[in-house]
């Protein structure tokens, strides 16, 4: 939607320009889903440096000398310690370099303080996966998320990270819930690749098709405006409608109720208070004439 609109609100920029610019932004949402992962593992991974710490202290207390190297064992942890596919994309993607060894260490400080994890940490050594995914949970959700300074740093990363933070951390809570016994996840080899791959090319196709079909679109659109006249509408909402028009046409597996969702999130979010009924209401009689007409091609999982 964002590329879109820049697109045919810049005179004289070509496509493909627009183009660059929505690959490089999909690009990003994989270092940002990386970059969070990432952070998970490094707060649990202090755990061996702080362990080493208290092992080289010359007067030992209790808690020292019983210091509780549990969260190593940790199903999600492990998994994320010794995936090799997983490190492979770190590396490709550059995201350990911008690591905040500080914030790191604070983090860590803030969890081991954490009344969740103490508890964790008291429920002895015996293997429980739904535990290990609580734990991890807690850790991303309150520890990471709910840090000033690692949100800051996120910011200033990430330009984008306030608009993708929604979907990185839903995904990154998929690996947590996905995660087994065998220490799979949904990370498992090739398809953190195919993920993002799958993504870009269905935002450039997305792209392609709302802004080459334009004027089919405005024809198909229009008689559903009655007394609206489409150049005083909110130029958002039209671009909404007509992405929805695409994936109604070209995007045979996305189902139609599905589209018209995901676009009422969208103008919440991005335009007018009005706008949602607004949109509603014209996807809403778009679907019933197209399905009426038979032009609504869906196919597996479009069909739901």
């Amino acid at each position: 939607m964002q590329y879109i609109y820049a697109y045919e609100t810049t005179a004289s920029a070509p496509a493909s320009q627009f183009q660059n610019f929505l690959e490089k932004s999909i690009l990003s949402v994989k270092e940002q889903y990386l970059y969070l992962l990432l952070s998970i593992r490094e707060v649990a991974n202090f755990v061996e440096t702080d362990a080493k710490i208290k092992a080289g202290k010359h007067i030992k207390n209790e808690k020292d000398k019983n210091f509780n190297t549990k969260l190593l064992s940790n199903v999600i942890i492990q998994y994320l310690n010794n995936d090799k596919e997983f490190e492979l994309e770190v590396k490709n993607a550059g995201v350990a370099s911008l690591l905040d060894d500080d914030n790191i260490r604070q983090l860590y400080k803030k969890m081991t303080d954490a009344k969740e994890y103490n508890e964790y940490l008291n429920n002895g050594l015996e293997f429980n996966v739904e535990e290990d995914r609580a734990i991890v949970t807690f850790l991303l959700d309150n520890i990471l998320l709910e840090d000033e300074n690692f949100r800051t740093n996120m910011d200033e990363l990430f330009t984008n990270w306030m608009d993708d933070a929604e979907f990185v951390i839903e995904a990154v809570h998929e690996v947590i819930q996905k995660s087994k016994n065998q220490l799979k996840l949904h990370l498992e080899k090739g398809n953190l690749k195919d993920k993002f791959k799958e993504l870009t090319q269905f935002g450039i196709d997305l792209f392609n098709e709302t802004i080459s079909n334009k004027k089919e679109h405005y024809k198909i659109i229009e008689p559903k405006l009655k007394n609206w006249e489409t150049d005083r509408l909110a130029i958002i909402d039209v671009i909404l409608i007509r992405m929805a028009v695409s994936e109604f046409l070209y995007f045979p597996s996305i189902p139609v109720k599905v589209t018209i969702n995901e676009y009422l999130d969208i103008a919440k979010e991005y335009s007018t208070p009005k706008s949602k009924d607004f949109i509603n209401g014209v996807l809403d009689s778009l679907m019933r004439e197209m399905k009426t007409n038979d032009q609504l091609n869906k196919t597996g999982r479009g069909l739901l």
